[in-house]
């Protein structure tokens, strides 16, 4: 009788985590482990982008509608475009001001990508770039991510590499998903480590 009854919890929680597989998600390859992150080489790829203001977590929130209508067909060509991994946050200026980007499918390019019917949406495209990544689970406070930001920084000050521009949230799974079972990630661009500058001298 126990599984009878625990079958439709489990189908529940597993609905609410199975889109996050299901998408595609923004492809690099992993260079080499160092204290706990990771240094990664990801491929070029195109945003599409909104400014918004306010709360770290809810600057998404803001974003999301305009975003959303964007591939959902609100486009010059009525293009529906799918859905992607992982939804990005970067601090903006002035203070407590957001971009919050959603990544284009990798068959996209500028030339093939729907104009938006928003002028609140920017799409841009991004050159193949390294990045130091952490990654982590839990709910999407500004404190957890803080402390990971932290780790991140620490990580790279003692292994030679240097960040380069701001840091980015990353998070794989929609606001469905049980916080236990989400996957985030803080990443930044870096420089060339020490080895690699001294060599060039």
């Amino acid at each position: 009788m126990r599984s009878i009854k625990t079958f439709p919890l489990a189908v529940l929680l597993f609905t609410a985590v199975a889109p996050a597989s299901a998408i595609e998600s923004l492809g690099y390859q992993t260079v080499k482990e160092v204290r706990g992150i990771e240094i990664r080489n990801y491929e070029e790829h195109l945003l599409a982008s909104v400014k918004v203001s306010g709360g770290f977590k809810n600057a998404s929130n803001s974003a999301f509608r305009p975003l959303f209508n964007f591939i959902s067909g609100e486009n010059a060509s009525d293009t529906k475009i799918a859905m992607t991994a992982p939804v990005l946050q970067s601090p903006d200026t002035p203070a407590n001001s957001w971009i919050v980007s959603f990544v284009m499918p990798s068959g996209f390019d500028l030339a093939t990508i729907p104009v938006p019917n928003s002028e609140a949406v920017n799409v841009t495209a991004q050159p193949a770039t390294t990045m130091a990544v952490i990654e982590y689970k839990g709910g999407w406070g500004r404190e957890l991510y803080s402390e990971h930001e932290a780790k991140l920084f620490n990580a790279l000050a003692s292994s030679g590499y240097t960040p380069c521009g701001e840091p980015l949230w990353a998070r794989h799974n929609s606001p469905m998903t049980p916080w236990f079972w989400r996957k985030n990630e803080v990443m930044v661009a870096i420089c060339n480590d020490i080895s690699d500058a001294q060599s060039q001298l």
